[in-house]
């Protein structure tokens, strides 16, 4: 948890918000997310960019480049990108009970028809039903929604949307499952 508190302090000091792309190891008695390896610094002056590119330093596969409109991508060179690949025609954030927080939009995204049909055509999991606990803001209403629809975006322009509400960061772990498949999870912080 220090690293990704880490990474949205970096982040937030910029005023910029951004994703991390990267192979975990996840398993059943491994911790979630599993991240990166970062180097600890004794100084954290610089852009964001300067400072994400010195803490990642030691893991040889890791960019960290930022695009025009600002946001910052952490990712492996390595790591399929195909599922932040996908066109979603329409998704309208819809409002409710269950509607607050990142997370809840991130489940509305990845329960879209287009993502699901993705994920069984290329062995994609976790599993339907292991893949979503609520999060803990999920009824609070003091807790922001996202509004708004969206039409041919990627799934990763769906996610950036997402961070308008709450800016900070996605992450999207990707593992090597049993049988050839993989294992994919999400997160905002």
């Amino acid at each position: 948890m220090a690293a990704m508190t880490t990474i949205s302090t970096v982040l937030s000091r910029g005023h910029v918000s951004g994703s991390l792309a990267y192979w975990g190891q996840c398993g059943v008695h491994k911790p979630y997310p599993d991240f990166p390896k970062l180097r600890a610094l004794s100084d954290y002056s610089g852009s964001p960019i300067e400072v994400l590119r010195r803490m990642f330093a030691d893991d040889k596969h890791m960019r960290v480049t930022q695009e025009r409109d600002g946001t910052v991508r952490m990712i492996e060179d390595d790591v399929p990108t195909d599922l932040l690949d996908v066109k979603i025609r329409h998704i309208s954030f819809a409002s409710g009970p269950m509607s607050h927080g990142a997370n809840m939009a991130l489940i509305q995204v990845l329960m879209l028809p287009e993502v699901e049909a993705f994920k069984k055509a290329h062995n994609i999991g976790p599993p339907e039903e292991n893949a979503f606990i609520f999060p803990g803001d999920a009824g609070d209403p003091g807790t922001p929604t996202v509004s708004g629809d969206l039409e041919n975006v990627t799934l990763s322009q769906a996610l950036d949307y997402v961070l308008g509400t709450f800016p900070g960061f996605w992450l999207y772990e990707n593992c090597r499952s049993e049988g050839g498949g993989r294992t994919v999870y999400f997160n905002f912080f």
